[in-house]
């Protein structure tokens, strides 16, 4: 048990599970802790970038782009 506690740390500010208590984010499973938590409606990430993608999803590049607003191809 000790070996999977010391891979458990926390990605920004390396603490470990038994120094702060780590959550594991939504999106992506990497561990942060408290101090290093992004929060976004009432949910905490270990980024932005998680945030972002939990409420809007993770697109390609194409659905980034204003697809309904370009010219037809033709």
């Amino acid at each position: 048990m000790t070996e999977y506690v010391d891979e458990r740390r926390c990605l920004v500010c390396g603490d470990t599970q038994e120094m702060a208590h780590l959550e594991r984010c939504l999106v992506c499973g990497k561990y942060f802790c408290p101090d290093h938590a992004f929060k976004r409606t009432g949910r905490r990430f270990c980024s932005a970038g998680c945030a972002r993608d939990f409420f809007w999803g993770v697109g390609d590049e194409e659905d980034e782009d204003a697809t309904e607003e370009r010219e037809p191809e033709y």
